[in-house]
């Protein structure tokens, strides 16, 4: 079994995170609702990582129904840390629930991202991210492995500060099972503007292989992310599938909130 040696590894990096936030000086860092973040409440990310020194603690909830009825419901607590510059760590723990696919629910999740470039006239801000699904919840054996491309590029001459970005993954099951793929990706277009001082309007299209052989996903999702004081940031997005394996629709209720 080779469940037990990850297991460890993932309270090593949890501790190591956790440690490095509390060493980390104290200090009051504003939420910024123009840096997307993954799941808040849409698939997409930007290129950008969270300032240096700043922390914050996520959470989103989202419930989904498949074409078949079946219902899955995904809580996911998660704590984010730009520790050095133009870096970002991200650990978190997903709780899924439902009589839907459960596979990977309490996996403890370790990722990091680094920005190549500020984007510039021609080209857009770069980055690329890595994570780990360490095998600490239901039905996991394996350690699987994401990597992640990230574009973004604002749009000129317009005042709503609108972007376009662009996500690339590949996923790599280390252990699957007889019906799942060992190699996947996850491909995502999105669009994002600040429609007001204290909104910002999100939309994408994602299309993913899913873990089963011969199923993939088509969705198209929108989101609001409204700043409600100085240090806390909501968002609300809804989704729905396109085509006969994708999931008939999604809801997402997200929060961070930065310290």
């Amino acid at each position: 079994m080779i469940r037990l040696p990850f297991c460890r590894l993932g309270l090593v990096l949890l501790l190591g995170v956790l440690s490095r936030a509390v060493l980390m000086p104290t200090g009051v860092f504003a939420a910024d609702h123009t840096n997307l973040e993954e799941n808040i409440p849409t698939q997409v990310e930007d290129a950008y990582p969270l300032p240096y020194l700043n922390r914050e603690i996520q959470a989103f909830g989202r419930y989904e129904q498949d074409r078949e009825g079946r219902d899955l419901f995904r809580l996911e607590p998660r704590m984010e840390i730009g520790f050095a510059r133009n870096w970002q760590a991200r650990i978190g723990t997903p709780f899924l629930l439902g009589n839907g696919d459960r596979t990977g629910s309490r996996n403890l999740i370790a990722e990091a991202m680094y920005n190549f470039n500020q984007e510039s006239q021609l080209l857009p801000a770069i980055a690329l991210s890595g994570r780990l699904d360490i095998p600490t919840g239901l039905s996991s054996t394996g350690l699987d492995t994401h990597v992640r491309f990230l574009a973004t590029k604002t749009i000129p001459y317009t005042s709503l500060f609108q972007r376009v970005h662009v996500n690339v993954s590949w996923v790599r099951n280390s252990d699957p099972m007889s019906d799942e793929r060992q190699n996947r990706y996850i491909a995502i277009v999105g669009y994002s503007a600040r429609v007001a001082r204290a909104t910002v309007f999100v939309a994408d299209y994602v299309r993913e292989q899913q873990r089963r052989k011969g199923y993939d996903s088509n969705i198209v999702e929108l989101g609001i992310r409204q700043i409600i004081n100085p240090l806390t940031v909501l968002a609300l997005g809804v989704g729905a599938g396109i085509a006969e394996d994708s999931p008939e629709m999604r809801v997402t209720v997200g929060v961070q909130y930065s310290f």
